[in-house]
């Protein structure tokens, strides 16, 4: 049996059309926005590669996050993939509005 070989290597026609046994050790982390919310996008990008979906809390409400992670689930059930949900939380946040003639203010604890 003939073996193609690159020259001076161990490398084979055969290794390289087999697939790898194992899996890659970096992961594919893809913010999901308005754009990827529907499950034929997610399928596109599971299938670039995807394997963790990040879900910015700060925008959105629970029923737009609960329908995008059905979606995420089924597209990877569709898929046959692992994709793990990263839920990126609101922090603690204080919203001045807008300043009078745009001047820097300094809070003070306890000031009313």
């Amino acid at each position: 049996m003939e073996t193609n070989t690159l020259k001076n290597s161990n490398i084979t026609l055969e290794s390289i059309l087999t697939p790898a046994k194992q899996s890659r050790k970096t992961k594919v982390v893809c913010t999901i926005g308005p754009s990827c919310w529907s499950k034929e996008m997610l399928v596109q990008l599971i299938d670039a590669g995807m394997n963790v979906a990040r879900l910015n809390f700060s925008h959105g409400d629970h029923k737009v996050h609960a329908n995008t992670l059905a979606n995420i689930r089924a597209a990877a059930s569709e898929k046959h993939a692992n994709v793990a949900i990263m839920l990126d939380t609101k922090g603690p946040e204080i919203r001045t509005g807008f300043l009078e003639d745009s001047k820097p203010i300094e809070l003070k604890k306890g000031a009313k």
